[in-house]
């Protein structure tokens, strides 16, 4: 009897291993989620590899560098975070596509090593193209598999995310001041001209002045509410792109240009801020002939001293008249 016992239980157990085996396995994250990061917010490293060329996207304490040199754009490292996070395998990449891929030289084919701490947490390797379903295929590292690989619920390619260019992932805020920082704001139109004006903040007497340009022109009294309205303007000012493009010889060629306006920030450290503004050739829609772009201006900044692209909705409000500070509304 004791014999019987024994021999059934363990026949029972054997019968169950499956279905636990079973279980197990669907519970865990499945090859349809390898190339996923669990838990994003560990992340702390991505370095990208193409050929010999790197770039590493690293957290240090609370902020995000790209190579070191420059802050992150905050919705850059979120996007890709919460793409790692949900991207799954669609279908593995079948026939002789993937040689083709592999050998066309408009492929983009980059090696992705994602940490924590020291701790890596995936490496898989990325390649684009056009002519893949769904735009990308990807494969750990070491394997010979590739998949293509989407977002679940969003119409886009996750591997787009993964970029080698560190303007893509540089932060477009050209300055950045707290309420009452900026103590003075110079306007001119133009760099060769006097016609222009200064507005600020007296550290002296406490009080607000404008005064113009040319001191051959009257100071008149102007309206201090309209002022502090305008110094207030100027607490973050983003770019829409750098302007990587421009060679030396085209960069000291708009240097040479008269500018439609500068404008130069001090705040009460001593630190200064200037912008150089110019038109941006484009073609008339209507023509097709040379004209100037009316949505986008070119402006050489400093300290940063590069040449970025900003629309001009976004500068307006810090385009203003004189007779802007003496009339009422």
């Amino acid at each position: 009897m004791k014999r019987t016992l024994i021999f059934v239980v363990s026949l029972t157990g054997l019968l169950m291993l499956p279905g636990v085996f079973l279980l197990l396995q669907k519970g865990s994250r499945g090859p349809g989620k390898m190339f996923q990061v669990k838990n994003p917010g560990h992340i702390t490293r991505i370095l990208f590899s193409e050929n010999t060329e790197t770039l590493e996207v690293k957290k240090k304490g609370d902020i995000w560098m790209v190579n070191g040199q420059w802050k992150v754009r905050s919705r850059a490292i979120k996007v890709l975070k919460k793409v790692v996070a949900r991207m799954e395998v669609k279908s593995p990449v079948s026939g002789n596509l993937k040689e083709e891929i592999l050998n066309d030289p408009k492929t983009k084919h980059l090696d992705v090593l994602i940490f924590r701490g020291v701790i890596p947490l995936r490496r898989f390797e990325v390649c684009r193209n056009v002519h893949l379903p769904g735009g990308n295929m990807m494969k750990q590292h070491g394997k010979k598999k590739w998949y293509i690989v989407y977002l679940p619920g969003e119409n886009i390619d996750p591997a787009a995310l993964f970029v080698m260019d560190p303007y893509y992932w540089r932060d477009r805020t050209l300055f950045h001041y707290l309420p009452g920082e900026v103590r003075e704001v110079s306007f001119r139109y133009g760099d060769t001209t006097s016609e222009g004006f200064r507005v600020g903040l007296d550290t002296l007497s406490g009080h607000y002045f404008m005064q113009p340009l040319d001191s051959g022109k009257p100071v008149l009294h102007a309206d201090t509410t309209r002022i502090k309205i305008y110094l207030s303007y100027f607490q973050q000012l983003d770019c829409d792109a750098f302007d990587h493009s421009v060679n030396t010889a085209e960069k000291d060629s708009l240097l040479e240009q008269k500018p439609l306006y500068s404008l130069t920030i001090e705040d009460f450290h001593g630190k200064e801020f200037s912008m150089d503004v110019y038109p941006l050739p484009g073609k008339n829609t209507e023509t097709g002939k040379p004209a100037w772009d009316p949505d986008v201006a070119r402006a050489f900044v400093r300290p940063i001293n590069e040449i970025v692209l900003v629309k001009y909705y976004r500068i307006d409000p810090l385009v203003k008249d004189t007779r802007y500070f003496y009339e009422t509304p």
